[in-house]
């Protein structure tokens, strides 16, 4: 690979003056349809642009429907979901992970000027579901390889062969981000693991840029802003939280506060009180 031309890719997604990102993903529209939050994702877009986020994750036709906004020098980077992830055949119910395939392929993140791209690897699958997984995002990292464009990877355990005592397991977590680092991820996108000892490892024997995901269960705002923080103490390099993020009344607040404890680590009592969140 051209080490000069993804590592420039790579850069766009962090913060040029602390090298830290706020990453605020969007495409949750194509797999759940009109979420809580997400009606209207173009606005949504206007006002991440406007707050000056490090990156946004797209799917492919909210990437062209808003492509126009992105057109700006000091426009936030943007990372292509490039799978599917089948959760039920009836549109805005889901019914548990039915199958996954492979949505889109390097030539739209090409063409439409992405700077990286992004697939789950969810663990705990049915046998043939997992392997035609694998296979599918090995022949993307060839992809990617040849045209120099940096892959995100966000190895989660949501199949449901997984126990559920090792859902949120530390040490599964870290299989999952070991097996993803050797495939070829260029970031890992991973749940924080709840301490910062044992995230700080994680993050050090990764030798890749970690960020930490979001998700259901991410508590209140304190909550979220003192996992964020963890992560950062920890040596994690950002955050990609969406439901947590444009589900809460007050997001631009929420995005302001993010920054100070992702960049500068500021103590999470002083930030709530600042932003009037506590």
């Amino acid at each position: 690979m051209n080490l000069g031309i993804c590592s420039s890719r790579l850069r766009k997604l962090f913060n040029p003056s602390n090298g830290k990102s706020i990453i605020i993903p969007m495409d949750h529209g194509f797999y759940q349809g009109n979420i809580k939050g997400l009606e209207d994702p173009y606005r949504v877009t206007e006002i991440l642009i406007e707050e000056k986020v490090d990156a946004t994750l797209l799917s492919f036709g909210m990437g062209k429907v808003t492509n126009g906004l992105f057109l700006t020098k000091d426009a936030p980077a943007r990372i292509l979901a490039m799978d599917c992830t089948l959760l039920g055949n009836v549109p805005g119910e889901l019914h548990g992970i039915v199958d996954y395939d492979m949505f889109v392929g390097i030539e739209q993140a090409l063409k439409w000027g992405f700077d990286a791209v992004k697939v789950l690897m969810i663990w705990g699958l049915d046998n043939d579901i997992q392997m035609k997984e694998i296979s599918a995002i090995g022949r993307l990292i060839v992809q990617c390889d040849r045209w120099d464009v940096p892959i995100m990877i966000e190895p989660v355990l949501w199949g449901k062969h997984i126990p559920s005592g090792k859902k949120n397991d530390p040490d599964t977590i870290a299989h999952a981000a070991r097996i993803a680092v050797e495939m070829g991820a260029d970031i890992l996108k991973v749940p924080y693991t709840g301490t910062v000892d044992h995230f700080r490892l994680l993050v050090e024997r990764s030798r890749v840029p970690v960020v930490i995901l979001g998700g259901t269960e991410m508590g209140n705002t304190e909550d979220i802003l003192r996992t964020a923080l963890g992560s950062v103490k920890a040596g994690g390099r950002g955050i990609v939280f969406g439901r947590a993020v444009w589900q809460n009344d007050r997001m631009r607040e929420l995005i302001r506060a993010l920054k100070e404890v992702v960049y500068e680590e500021k103590d999470v009592p002083g930030v709530l009180a600042k932003y009037g969140l506590a």
